[in-house]
């Protein structure tokens, strides 16, 4: 066989040339560079590997997140980068890549914290509570106290003071304890707050905050969380490109309500009548020439709050940093509050089993005549009863009037602008964790904390404040507090159905106090101020020293079977230094069960429910409730003289020992769900529980025939049970309109079920002596804590009663031990200060660039008893004439008044009565404020927003003073609270902020 091979033509040959010399140039064709930039949440990422797939072509972002790559079309990128989920892109033709990366967490499931550690949100057993920052970062929040007020279901907080660096009340489900304190344990970070109070955070590094209300929850704090726990985790640093960010707002604050007073010419007429002769002559020579105190004392101010913060860092460490400066001028003259401080969050990943963080905050706080309020003759309640025909200056404009014609209280500009009385505070909190991953499943964590108060109190009083006898002052203390916790944690699945984390903790508490005063009087000059207390002609010093600790041991097991059935079994076991040995160690177990009935095959074809999960469980927590050393046998000092003129330091017996003394304990029972509708659109929670907090410490007689005086038992109950609802809805939800509401309402019932044996009712500290003359607040079996103890008040004797000996025109009170008398021994329960339902309503709006938030707030169901405006309405032993307006409305034949007492009457009137007890429930517009975000094309180097906004733009209530919030007794106080002896009201405040992100 023969084989013939023809050649190809000359055209041949070139056609084949071309195709062969053309597939490279095809194939070169199709390569090009590609450009694009990588961001997170709007902020560009560095370092972000971009790799061609199926080759070694790689690069990286710069710093402003953007690349530069050759490859082919059709081609796929792989972009990856620790902390966040990968993603591939395919190439297109001239097409630019602009990605934006989420965050790991952000495909994790929903977790809470706790307590010594974390759990998904749908495996929770226990009723709990979270606020992320985010709810209230378009508004102008100063404390993290304010930051929870009327956002969580359960928490009832009660701003007492609107002063500069007022303290607010906050209270978890009701009062538990008389004598002990009620406020909640405050965690951050893992570590307890000991040594200071949660006002002195800052409250703009807080990123949320967890709070747990049921037994079962906080029983894991044993001992120290009978009141409630509030879980706070602080802002870390994210992976990626540093940010820069700044936030500052100005506050414009001014008074939203004054009292309405007398004229002066009205007023001198109103005394003369009293007085049944001429006290002040000629009252029409005063028209036109009324003091008008309230402006004089109360002013408009301004607060303005600045922080800035960068955060960033790569894949082996993460940082925080932030700074901030609060100046807060207060709404009465001389009053002010600076703060300033510094917050460093530092994780460090050593390897894949090691990781340690490094959290630390400092802070200054400066604070300048916030504590002129705690007497009755105070500046804001003498500027409503001071007369306005007296002058605040003597006729050289010089010197101050310092005594006028009513009341018996001396000038109050001049008490204002005089006092010289200031706290200095510097804190301090440092805590280090590690983390180590043991094997699979297993992690040891090491938390390690110090918190530190270091406090200075000084103060100077001249001439005008303490005449002829000018004093200066200082007080120093300073407090430490250790804790160390210890945790395993040890998680597995098993079978893909059965869920198991289990927790071991032990974990030291050791704190520490010392303190020191010093104070003298006689001095002949001010001008060394308080610094040289040497200068003092009589002197006097005193000091203390304190210590107690807490060793702890616990453990928890969490198990869920196919994410239906859950269990959550907890014990603890605390032992106190503060008791004796019999009584030093005591036990504190929880557990609670969860169904997720959502994930039961009879509702998941139900498309309308995507979540319902019916919960319930019982604990047992504890309180210490006393100071240490109290349990033990001691001896009191005592000077004798011996007969001589010589002093000698002697000792008599002092407190017994009580070797029998132990804790009170809380014994709590939670049944509640969480329903979900429409792919959680709307969600609803509502809890009910039952608490009962048995072993009270009070304080109870020792006959006199063993010596007398008093002595601390375990006596008495308390029980407070309520419910609580909380409904979420997204109302609307498309590409330009979004509407998110929240809704909460608390319901609590308060209620003293026993005392000690033989004993009903024991009377609370008289506050305003003078003004008030009787303890007008007891706490009595049966009723709430804070339970009002006073005369009725019937109103006005329209006709003369001979039986009563009172005549037309004098007060009527009622008779209630049927004596035909009126007096102390008519006094009964006829209120409380105890809100019995709390309330929060949030409404956000948000259209393209602009975000609306409108927040309401309110407290029902108590009364405040109004002692400042007692002391405007009627004669007492303070006040010899009233300034209120409403009282020229008096009793006369021809008017016959049933609510003022004629100006002639003669007969006692009693501040201690039902007169002056008012509704203090309130509805209050919170903030209204509306933000626009700047497009970026504006600034191009940053983000930027700007906001506008008014809280406490007005209050509905029918309570007649400045503010139903605000109260004179002391916020840490349950059985003496809701009274009004002059408190400092909160202002209404305007408001302008700025936020820039770089």
């Amino acid at each position: 066989m023969h084989y013939r091979f023809k050649f190809p033509t000359s055209k041949a040959l070139i056609a084949l040339s071309v195709i062969g010399m053309s597939s490279p140039l095809v194939s070169f064709a199709q390569q090009q560079q590609f450009q694009g930039q990588i961001t997170s949440q709007g902020q560009p990422l560095s370092n972000v590997v971009i790799k061609v797939k199926g080759t070694t072509v790689a690069t990286q972002t710069d710093s402003q997140g953007k690349f530069s790559i050759t490859a082919a079309v059709g081609s796929q990128l792989q972009i990856s980068y620790v902390g966040f989920q990968s993603q591939e892109v395919t190439l297109k033709v001239n097409a630019p890549i602009q990605l934006e990366l989420q965050s790991e967490d952000q495909q994790l499931e929903e977790v809470t914290v706790v307590g010594y550690g974390q759990q998904r949100t749908k495996d929770l057993t226990g009723s709990f509570s979270t606020l992320k920052a985010d709810a209230y970062k378009s508004q102008p929040v100063l404390t993290a106290a304010s930051a929870l007020q009327g956002r969580v279901s359960g928490v009832a907080v009660t701003q007492s003071s609107g002063a500069p660096g007022g303290k607010a009340k906050i209270r978890i489900r009701g009062n538990n304890s008389i004598a002990g304190s009620n406020e909640p344990l405050y965690i951050v970070d893992g570590i307890a707050l000991s040594t200071f109070s949660l006002e002195d955070l800052n409250v703009n590094d807080i990123e949320s905050m967890d709070v747990l209300k049921d037994a079962s929850a906080t029983a894991v704090y044993g001992s120290r969380g009978a009141n409630g726990v509030v879980i706070i985790s602080t802002k870390k640093g994210k992976a990626g490109a540093t940010t820069v960010s700044y936030d500052g707002f100005i506050n414009f604050n001014t008074l939203p309500k004054r009292y309405e007073l007398m004229d002066a010419t009205t007023y001198a007429t109103m005394a003369n009548t009293i007085a049944g002769s001429t006290v002040i002559a000629d009252p029409a020579s005063y028209q036109n020439k009324t003091t008008d105190w309230q402006r004089l004392l109360l002013k408009n101010s301004n607060t303005h709050n600045q922080q800035l913060s960068l955060s960033g860092g790569g894949e082996k460490a993460k940082f925080f940093i932030s700074a901030f400066y609060q100046n807060q001028d207060g709404t009465l003259r001389n009053t002010d509050q600076k703060k300033y401080g510094l917050r460093s969050n530092t994780d460090i990943k050593i390897n894949e089993k090691l990781s340690v963080g490094i959290n630390l905050f400092a802070q200054r706080v400066e604070a300048h005549n916030n504590a002129i309020m705690t007497s009755k003759a105070n500046p804001v309640m003498a500027s409503i009863a001071w007369a306005p025909t007296e002058k605040p200056y003597e006729a050289d404009g010089k010197n101050y009037n310092r005594n006028g014609i009513s009341p018996i209280w001396v000038n109050p500009l001049m008490t204002a602008l005089e006092s010289d009385d200031n706290i200095f505070s510097n804190i301090a909190t440092f805590n280090g964790n590690i983390k180590y991953k043991i094997f699979d499943g297993l992690t040891f964590t090491s938390n390690a904390g110090l918190d530190a108060n270091l406090s200075k109190s000084a103060s100077l009083a001249n001439d005008w404040v303490s005449p002829n006898n000018m004093k200066s002052g200082q007080g120093y203390s300073e407090s430490y507090a250790f804790q160390n916790s210890n945790v395993l944690t040890y998680m597995k699945t098993i079978a893909e159905k059965h869920n198991l984390t289990l927790t071991a903790v032990e974990e030291s508490t050791i704190s520490t106090s010392n303190n020191f005063s010093a104070n003298g009087s006689g001095l002949t000059s001010t001008s060394n101020g308080y610094y040289n207390l040497g200068l003092n002609a009589a002197q006097s010093i005193s000091s203390g020293y304190s210590q107690w600790s807490i060793l702890s041991f616990l453990g928890r097991a969490m198990y869920s079977y196919d994410n239906r059935y859950l269990a959550t079994v907890s014990y603890r076991r605390d032992g106190s230094s503060k008791f004796q040995q019999r009584q030093k160690w005591s036990n504190f177990p929880s557990f609670s069960l969860g169904w997720n009935v959502h994930e039961e095959s009879f509702l998941k074809s139900v498309e309308a429910i995507s979540k319902l999960k019916i919960r319930g469980g019982w604990g047992m927590t504890g309180n210490q409730a006393i100071v240490p050393y109290q349990t033990m046998g001691l001896l009191s000092p005592v000077n004798y003289s011996y007969g001589s003129t010589t002093s000698y330091q002697g000792y008599m017996i002092g407190n017994p020992a009580l070797e029998d003394l132990r804790w009170e304990t809380t014994k709590q029972t939670d049944i509640g769900f969480d329903l979900g509708l429409f792919n959680n659109r709307l969600t609803v929670t509502a809890d009910y529980y039952n608490k009962n907090t048995v072993d009270l410490l009070l304080p109870t007689q020792i006959d006199k025939y063993l010596g007398g005086g008093t002595m601390l038992k375990n006596v008495g109950s308390i029980n407070n049970r309520g419910f609580e609802f909380a409904v979420d809805a997204a109302l609307v939800q498309n590409d330009y309109f979004q509407w998110n509401s929240n809704l909460n309402v608390s319901f609590n019932k308060n209620k003293v079920i026993s005392l000690n044996e033989g004993q009903d009712m024991i009377p609370q500290p008289r506050i305003g002596g003078g003004l008030i003359n009787a303890n007008i607040q007891v706490v009595k079996v049966g009723e709430a804590l804070g339970a009002f103890y006073l005369i009725p008040w019937e109103g006005v004797y329209q006709a003369d009663d001979a039986k009563m000996n009172r005549k037309a025109g004098d007060y009527k009170y009622t008779d209630v031990s049927g004596n035909n008398q009126i007096g102390y021994e008519d006094m009964t329960i006829v209120g409380n200060a105890t809100p019995k339902v709390q309330m929060g309503f949030t409404n956000n709006f948000t259209y393209k660039n602009f975000d609306l938030n409108i927040f309401i707030q309110g407290a029902y169901g108590h009364q405040m008893f109004n002692a400042t405006y007692a002391a405007a309405a009627i004669v007492t032993s303070d006040v010899a004439y009233p300034t209120l307006q409403a009282a020229t409305n008096y009793w006369t034949p021809e008017n016959p008044s049933n609510e003022w007492a004629s100006a002639t009457s003669k007969s006692k009137q009693y501040v201690e009565s039902t007169q002056f007890l008012q509704d203090a429930g309130f509805t209050r517009l919170k903030n209204i404020s509306l933000s626009y975000k700047l497009p970026k094309s504006v600034l191009k180097v940053a983000t930027a927003s700007l906001g506008f906004g008014v809280q406490n733009l007005f209050t509905v209530t029918k309570y007649k003073g400045f503010d139903p919030e605000a109260s004179s007794t002391a916020p840490n106080s349950d059985v003496t609270s809701g009274i009004d002896l002059g408190a400092y009201p909160s202002p209404r405040t305007y408001t302008v902020r700025l936020n820039l992100t770089f």
